[in-house]
């Protein structure tokens, strides 16, 4: 899925591992996960880049001003304000697939304790993305990031622009699972390659 969207998904659970328990390569068990994961995720992103999600959502932006800032820092800013609107724009357009995709990875029971630790996590940032549901209230991108930026803005702001409970977009910067993924991704880059995924696919699932 390319952390949809250049910023999306991560996570972390709280597991024990016994000695030995991170296999240093996939056994048929894994590798028929492995294989099964990237179909599902190489479809979902399919259908992305079908929709060209990035250049509607850069287009929408375009006359945005703190996008348009020539201050890096204001620009920064006005990105990780951002997150919270795409993730609801997200859950919007793509509830029913990434509702499968949570299913899919926490019905995964892997053998190699990296790999069990890698989807555990993963399925917890799922899990939180798809409370980001505003029930298809349509939300202005820039409006958003704009309310977001102001540190005036009320808990009662962020409900009124994004339709959600404030409280999850503490949760969002607060969440341990995200640091897991990216803790684990170059490891199971290696791991899903030695699975007989493609380099591409194995990037992608990681990235």
């Amino acid at each position: 899925m390319g952390r949809l969207i250049s910023l999306l998904v991560a996570g972390a659970v709280g597991l024990a591992f016994t000695a030995g328990a991170f296999a240093a390569k996939p056994d048929a068990h894994d590798r028929s996960l492995s294989t099964a994961l990237a179909a599902k995720v190489t479809v979902f992103a399919n259908l992305v880049a079908q929709d060209d999600t990035n250049a509607l959502i850069k287009g929408e932006l375009k006359s945005c001003a703190p996008f348009e800032s020539k201050d890096p820092s204001t620009a920064f800013s006005a990105t990780i304000a951002l997150i919270p609107a795409l993730f609801v724009r997200l859950v919007d357009d793509y509830k029913p697939q990434l509702t499968a995709l949570e299913q899919t990875l926490r019905s995964m029971h892997p053998d190699s304790g990296a790999f069990a630790k890698w989807t555990a996590a993963y399925d917890q940032n799922l899990k939180l993305i798809l409370r980001f549901d505003n029930h298809g209230a349509k939300i202005d991108l820039c409006r958003a990031t704009m309310v977001l930026l102001d540190k005036k803005s009320t808990g009662s702001d962020f409900r009124r622009v994004l339709g959600i409970d404030p409280a999850l977009i503490a949760a969002i910067f607060k969440s341990k699972s995200s640091n897991t993924v990216t803790d684990l991704d170059p490891q199971m880059r290696t791991f899903f390659v030695q699975a007989g995924l493609s380099a591409k696919i194995a990037k992608k699932l990681t990235s």
